[in-house]
C-alpha cells in the first residue's frame, strides 16, 4: 500500500483544474470553475471544481472528491493506478509494491492501458524493420509522408499468428489480461490465443488524454476484410470515441468548428493538408455521446459525407438522431463522387476550403435536390420537400431553436412562418401524444439542518471551528456520515492544510464532504465575524431546545411506563431528579 502521506503530495502536487480541464472545457466562474457533469444528463451545469480546496462536486447528482475520485469515477482507473498515473504526471516516485499487486492492480485500466503501448511499440518497430517494406510501400503510395506516419504513430502487424502475442507474454503479460485487451483472441479448439492482427497497416486509437486504447488494422492483401477493428473492451466503446481528438481537440477549441470524417485516412490526410481540427468516427455513424463529446470543444460540426446514395443517407440518419444535441450542425456533400482523402490529393487544400465554405446548414441540406429528390421550383414538389422537413423541425425539443429553424425554411423555401408554425405544432402534439409520461417531480430540498450548518461554518471559517468543536457535541449530530465529518474534520483537525486526502474516506463520507465545502461558494454565508457569531449563536440555541424537548419525551414516557406499572416510589423520583419539574415548570 501507498503511505498516506505519499497519496497527499501527490494531490498537493496536481492541478486540479487543469487536470479536469484536459476531459472537460471548465469556465471560470468566480472563485470556481464550472462544466456540465460527466456523471449524469443535464443541461445547465451543476459540475463545480474549487482549485482552493482541490475538489469537485456536482451539485446535480451528487459526485465529489478529490483528483483521485474523478480519475476513478471519470476513467474507472482503480484508487491506486488512479494514484500512479497522478505521480507519474507529477513527478511523485512512489515506493515499491511489497508482496505483489494490490486490490485493482491485476484487473483494471492500467495493465490494459500497458498492453496497448507495448503493442504500438511493437507494431511501429516492424514498419521500420525488414519485413515493413510492403507497408512502407503502401504509405508511401497513398501519399504519407514519413512525418506523417510518425505524428499518427502508423504501425505493422507481422504476417504471423504470434508475433504480438509473444512478445507481450516475453513481457509476463497473462493470456486472459491480453484477451480482455483485445489484442488476441481465443483459439476455438481453447488450447491458446493467436493474433488478432495479422499483416496489417495499424492504426492507434486513443483517448482524448492520448493514451492508446484499441487498434484499426487496414489489411494489405486484397483478400482479406478491409478493416478490422479492436472490440469493445474495458478501455474502448467505439461509439463513444473519435479517431484523433486528442491531436485535433486545440485546434477545434481555436476555430471552435470541428470537422467530422467516416475514415482513418480521411482525418490524416486532413491533417496533412492543414485541416488539424478533423476526427472521424469509428466504424459507427456519429452517436449522441460522440456529438457530445465534441460539444466540450466546438460550436459548429461539419460532416463531411459521399455524395452517391449511401452517403446521402448516413448524413440524414445522423442529422436526425441528433438534432437535440445543441451545436451548429453543417453538411458538405463532396463532389465527384470523392471521400476526403481522395478529395484532397486530386483538387488541394484550396478546393476543400471552398467546399467547406459552401456546407450546408440543416434546412438547405434536406431541401437540396440530391437530398430530397425534389425540385423547389415546382409547386407541388417544393410543398412535398417542406413537409419532409416538418417532420425533421418537429423533432427540436428546443422551442428557440425549433422556431429558428423554422424561420430559415420559411426564407428558403418561400411558405409563411404561420403555416408553417400550424404545421410543426401539429407534429409536436403528435410526438407529445406517444410520449412516455413525465417522471414525478422531485421533491424540495430540504433545508440544512442546525448541526448542518454548523460543521459547514467550521469547515470553511477557521477562526470559528474551535469554537464550534468545543459547544457541539458527537451525540449532537444525529446524522452518521455528519457525525463523522464533525469528528475527524472539525474535532480533529482534518480541515486544515495538509489534511488526509478526501479519496481515503469511505465514498458517502467523500460525497457529503465535498458537498459540504462546495456548498460555501453557493450558501453566500457573510464575511463579517459578528453575522456569523450569530448564526453559530442561533444554531447552538435551537440544538439546546432541541435536546430539552428530546429530555422532555423521554422523561415523560418513562413517567408513564412507571405509573402504568404502578410504581409510585419510580414516580416520584422522576418527578423530584426532573430539573424542569423541580423549577416549578409545568409543561411536563
Amino acid at each position: 500500500m501507498i503511505p498516506d502521506d505519499v497519496i497527499a503530495e501527490v494531490l498537493r502536487r496536481t492541478d486540479i483544474v487543469e487536470l479536469i480541464g484536459g476531459y472537460l472545457p471548465l469556465k471560470a466562474a468566480g472563485r470556481t470553475h464550472k462544466a456540465l457533469c460527466p456523471f449524469h444528463n443535464e443541461k445547465t451545469p451543476s459540475f463545480v471544481v474549487n482549485p482552493e480546496r482541490q475538489i469537485f462536486h456536482c451539485f446535480g447528482c451528487g459526485e465529489g472528491g478529490d483528483a483521485i475520485a474523478f480519475l476513478v469515477k471519470h476513467e474507472r482507473l482503480s484508487f491506486l493506478e488512479a494514484v500512479r498515473f497522478l505521480a507519474e504526471r507529477a513527478g511523485v516516485s512512489l515506493p515499491a509494491a511489497r508482496g505483489g499487486p494490490g486490490p485493482g492492480e491485476s484487473d483494471g485500466r492500467l495493465p490494459l492501458l500497458e498492453i496497448h503501448r507495448l503493442a504500438l511499440q511493437h507494431f511501429r518497430g516492424n514498419l521500420h524493420g525488414e519485413e515493413g517494406a510492403t507497408a512502407r510501400a503502401y504509405l508511401a503510395e497513398r501519399g504519407l509522408s514519413p512525418e506523417l506516419v510518425e505524428r499518427f504513430e502508423l504501425g505493422y502487424a507481422l504476417p504471423r499468428w504470434d508475433g504480438l502475442l509473444r512478445v507481450l507474454k516475453q513481457q509476463g503479460s497473462q493470456d486472459r489480461i491480453l484477451e480482455s485487451a483485445g489484442v488476441v483472441v481465443s483459439r476455438q479448439s481453447g488450447s491458446g490465443h493467436y493474433d488478432r492482427f495479422r499483416n496489417r497497416l495499424m492504426i492507434p486509437i486513443w483517448d482524448v488524454s492520448g493514451k492508446v486504447i484499441a487498434f484499426g488494422g487496414r489489411a494489405l492483401d486484397p483478400k482479406e476484410v478491409k478493416y478490422l477493428n479492436s472490440p469493445e473492451t474495458a478501455l474502448y466503446r467505439k461509439g463513444a470515441h473519435l479517431y484523433g481528438l486528442n491531436l485535433a481537440s486545440r485546434a477545434i477549441r481555436e476555430r471552435k468548428t470541428a470537422i467530422v470524417v467516416e475514415g482513418y485516412f480521411d482525418a490524416i490526410m486532413l491533417h496533412a493538408h492543414g485541416f488539424d481540427h478533423a476526427v472521424a468516427t469509428l466504424g459507427t455513424a456519429l452517436t449522441t455521446d460522440q456529438a457530445r463529446l465534441l460539444g466540450r470543444y466546438a460550436q459548429t460540426v461539419v460532416l463531411i459525407f459521399d455524395p452517391d446514395a449511401p452517403g446521402i443517407g448516413a448524413a440524414r440518419r445522423n442529422l436526425e438522431h441528433l438534432i437535440n444535441v445543441d451545436l451548429n450542425w453543417r453538411v458538405v456533400l463532396l463532389a465527384d463522387g470523392l471521400d476526403p482523402d481522395a478529395f484532397v490529393r486530386a483538387h488541394g487544400a484550396a478546393a476543400f476550403t471552398a467546399a467547406l465554405e459552401g456546407a450546408q446548414d440543416l434546412v438547405e441540406f434536406f431541401l437540396d435536390r440530391r437530398v430530397s429528390g425534389l425540385d423547389l421550383h415546382d409547386p407541388v414538389e417544393r410543398a412535398r420537400a417542406v413537409d419532409g422537413l416538418i417532420e425533421v423541425v418537429g423533432l427540436i425539443d428546443s422551442p428557440v431553436r425549433r422556431e429558428g429553424y423554422i424561420q430559415r425554411v420559411a426564407q428558403r423555401a418561400g411558405v409563411a412562418d404561420r403555416t408553417l408554425l400550424e404545421a410543426v405544432a401539429q407534429r409536436r402534439s403528435r410526438i407529445e401524444r406517444h410520449a412516455p409520461a413525465p417522471a414525478a417531480a422531485s421533491a424540495p430540498a430540504t433545508p440544512p439542518t442546525a448541526e448542518e450548518q454548523l460543521i459547514l461554518i467550521a469547515l470553511n471559517h477557521a477562526s470559528l471551528r474551535e469554537r464550534i468543536g468545543a459547544a457541539l457535541s458527537p451525540e449532537d449530530v444525529r446524522d452518521p456520515v455528519l457525525r463523522r465529518i464533525f469528528v475527524e474534520f472539525v474535532r480533529g483537525g482534518g480541515a486544515a492544510e495538509g489534511a488526509r486526502p478526501t479519496s481515503l474516506l469511505p465514498p458517502e463520507i467523500e460525497r457529503r464532504l465535498t458537498a459540504l465545502w462546495a456548498a460555501a461558494d453557493v450558501e453566500h454565508l457573510p464575511d463579517e465575524v459578528g453575522a456569523l457569531d450569530r448564526i453559530v449563536e442561533d444554531c447552538l440555541a435551537r440544538i439546546r431546545e432541541r435536546g430539552v424537548r428530546q429530555e422532555r419525551t423521554v422523561f415523560r414516557q418513562a413517567l408513564e411506563a412507571a405509573d402504568r406499572q404502578g410504581d409510585p416510589d419510580r414516580v416520584l423520583k422522576l418527578l423530584a431528579e426532573h430539573p424542569s419539574v423541580k423549577g416549578g415548570d409545568k409543561t411536563i
